[in-house]
Formats: structure tokens, C-alpha cells, sequence
């Protein structure tokens, strides 16, 4: 899993961050002693939820008692007491990104793989009629499907399964949440325990943000951008590794223009050419086409990265398209940009020249092409002292990799 950068996590979370914030009224009600205690019936079914589960670390100790609504991740509306919010959340390494991931000892392993909530999840949740945020992310469900019967919570506009080892076929039923903002499937990495033929179930979310469906089996899914390009409200889309090998180059329907957020990394596009339509999203704030292979450029392509002035971030690794003029010539005009990785894409012109005016940059890698031209003092004048050492321009601090350009 890649590590997060200060780049990354500033451009793909602000979708998370605004939605979290619109829900911080509700995040604080439990905080008022004069709450009103939760429904007994909804009580039930939490003690329900919670007799089924598998809890090795006690996590759900609080849950005890008459007042489900001081219970620890359960959040209730404080005029009428009905549960809105369930967050159980498992083990997450906020800094090395672990969830599932590479643990440095067997301790660290042992302790999270504790953390993590098991067993099956009590069908009797439905009776949450007013649920609106569902969080079981980063838990271990053994390997069990996605119960279908979450298709019913009509409420729900946060819903994150992500990497808690569910398995088969993603359940059709979740394309009635037409209320959801947030969708995050995101599979455990390298495992591919999910899957879906089609993606058809998608097409009536029409209130859709955010979706993750990163690290899951779309190698049959072939309707999977006419189905998600139809989406008005998208504003971020993960497919990353999901098996995709068709970029559409020229499709009648592109209605999430507004996307800040666009993940396509190691999906195997090698017999595409870089559509025009991607150059049309004007408000990306993220592009990741990382070890896409992706050949060459449509014909008839126009403007480039010139249209993409908000870009903060831009990976497109191990893919020919790059090493074109127009795109080349476009990279000192994202004057937004903090993060540039451009290895491995057969680059040949000199382009460090180009980038003296990238003031914001903090990551650099032109790594494995094979442009020839003088690195010391191509980037103007130097300010910090991590600049002075290597020679850098007016940057807070530069990282930049360049093992083996000729």
C-alpha cells in the first residue's frame, strides 16, 4: 500500500473532511447530559449486533445498560433518540496506512488482527430505520459476502465496508441507497476478494460523491465507466487495481465533470490511447494514472494539462502517453502542483528546465527515462537549506528522485 503523502491526503480527503464536518452536530449529541436515551427497541437490536459479532478486544464493553445512545461508537439523534450513526471502525496506522497492511512486528500484528470485530452481522440491524452512517471498515468478517439486506437502510448516506474481508459478489441491493454520498468498498490490497459483473445496480445513486471500489474484481464489469459516468454528483472515483482493461475513447455521456478526484492506477490499459474526455475534467484536484501503459494520445487531443490548473497532484508512472510536447509543455502552467511523478514514461526532451516555476512542488520523480540535461541551479533560486544542498528553487523542501536518467 502506497504510503500517504501530505499531498495526497490534501486533495483525495476534502470530500471526507466537508462531510464529516456537516456531520459534526450530530457527532457531539451524545455530549449533552440532557440527551434523550435511546429507543428501547433499537437497544435490541444493538445488543443483537453486538451477541453476534466476534469481540476479542472488548471493544464493545460499553455496551451495556438502558442507554444505547452513551454506548462507544453509537450516535443517536438528540431530539428523538433514534441511532443514526455506527462506528466501529478497526485498527487503522494513520501513518504507515496499516489496515490489513504490513505490520513492522508480530506483536503490532497480533494486537491489531485483536482489534478487529468478527463473526456475522445481525440481519435485525434493518429495524435502524433512521441509520445514516454505517463505518465497519477495517475489521475481519472471514471471508463472509456483504449481507444483501443492506440494500434496505433507505437512510444511510455514509456506508464504508472497506477492508474487512468480505468476499463475492458486491450485492446488487446496495443500488437502492439512493440517499448515499459516500461509498467505500475498497478491498483488502492484493487479495481481490470482491467482485462484480456489472455495475448496472450503480446508475440510480444519483446523490453519489465518493466511491472506492479499489482493489475489486471489474475485469467483467465492461459497463463500468457507462454506468459511472452517468453519476451527476461524483466528485472522487478509486478503481484502482480493479482489472479494468477498456478506456473509453470517445463516449457519448461524460456527467461527472465536476470530479477533484480520478484513481486508474494499476488497471492495464495497454492498448488505449489517453481519451479526451479526462482533459475535460477541469477541477481535478487528484489524477493517478499510475502503470497504466496507456500508449499515446487521442487524436485530435487539445490543451492538455493547460486545462487542468487545480491538478495538486499527478501521477501518471509507467505510461508512453507522457512523453508528448503538448503534455510536457503544460507541466509549468499547474502552478497547484505538489506532487509530480513522471517515471518510467520513456521521457526524452529536457523538461526540469520547464518546472522552475512549480513553487508549491514537494515530490519530484523523473526516475527511469531518458532525458539528458544539467540538474544544479535548473530550478532558479534557492531559499531553504534542504534547496541549497541540491541546488533547487524557492521550495519549502523538494524531494526528487532520479535514479537512472541517462
Amino acid at each position: 500500500m502506497k504510503a500517504l503523502t501530505p499531498v495526497t491526503l490534501s486533495s483525495s480527503s476534502c470530500l471526507w473532511f466537508l462531510f464529516v464536518l456537516s456531520l459534526c452536530p450530530l457527532c457531539f449529541c451524545n455530549q449533552n447530559p440532557d440527551h434523550v436515551p435511546c429507543i428501547a427497541t433499537e437497544r435490541l437490536v444493538l445488543i443483537q449486533l453486538k451477541n453476534n459479532l466476534i469481540d476479542h478486544a472488548n471493544r464493545l464493553s460499553s455496551w451495556v445498560g438502558k442507554d444505547c445512545c452513551s454506548w462507544s461508537g453509537v450516535v443517536c439523534n438528540n431530539i428523538t433518540g433514534n441511532v443514526q450513526e455506527i462506528h466501529l471502525r478497526g485498527p487503522d496506522d494513520d501513518i504507515h496506512g496499516h489496515c490489513h497492511g504490513s505490520y513492522d512486528t508480530e506483536d503490532e500484528l497480533e494486537e491489531a488482527s485483536k482489534q478487529m470485530l468478527g463473526g456475522t452481522i445481525s440481519p435485525s440491524m434493518t429495524k435502524l430505520l433512521q441509520l445514516t452512517y454505517i463505518d465497519l471498515s477495517c475489521n475481519d468478517f472471514g471471508l463472509i459476502p456483504i449481507p444483501a439486506f443492506f440494500g434496505s437502510f433507505q437512510n444511510v448516506r455514509y456506508l464504508n465496508l472497506s477492508r474487512s474481508q468480505f468476499s463475492g459478489e458486491i450485492p446488487h441491493q446496495l443500488g437502492n441507497l439512493s440517499k448515499l454520498c459516500v461509498l467505500d468498498l475498497h478491498d483488502v490490497p492484493l487479495y481481490t476478494n470482491l467482485h462484480s459483473k456489472s455495475l448496472k445496480w450503480l446508475k440510480d445513486l444519483k446523490e453519489l460523491q465518493h466511491l472506492d471500489m479499489g482493489n475489486i474484481d471489474l475485469a467483467r464489469a465492461s459497463d463500468w465507466f457507462q454506468v459511472i459516468s452517468t453519476l451527476p454528483s461524483l466528485l472522487e472515483l478509486h478503481c484502482s487495481l480493479c482489472g479494468l482493461v477498456q478506456l473509453p475513447s470517445n463516449p457519448t455521456t461524460v456527467r461527472f465533470t465536476s470530479l477533484i478526484a480520478l484513481d486508474l492506477s494499476y488497471n492495464l490499459f495497454s492498448d488505449s490511447l489517453l481519451p479526451r474526455w479526462i482533459f475535460g475534467l477541469h477541477n481535478l484536484i487528484l489524477l493517478d494514472l499510475t502503470n497504466c501503459f496507456i500508449s499515446g494520445l487521442n487524436p485530435g487531443t487539445h490543451g492538455g494539462f493547460h486545462s487542468m490548473p487545480s491538478l495538486m497532484t499527478l501521477r501518471v508512472s509507467t505510461n508512453n502517453f507522457v512523453n508528448s510536447s503538448l503534455l510536457l509543455n503544460g507541466l509549468p502552467s499547474l502552478s497547484n502542483l505538489r506532487l509530480l511523478d513522471v517515471s518510467n514514461c520513456n521521457i526524452s526532451a529536457p523538461i526540469l528546465g520547464t518546472l522552475h516555476n512549480l513553487s508549491l512542488i514537494v515530490h519530484i520523480d523523473l526516475s527511469y527515462n531518458g532525458m539528458v540535461e544539467e540538474f544544479e541551479d535548473c530550478f532558479g533560486n534557492q531559499e531553504t537549506s534542504e534547496s541549497k544542498n541540491m541546488g533547487l528553487g524557492p521550495v519549502s523542501y523538494l524531494f526528487i528522485c532520479l535514479y537512472y536518467v541517462y
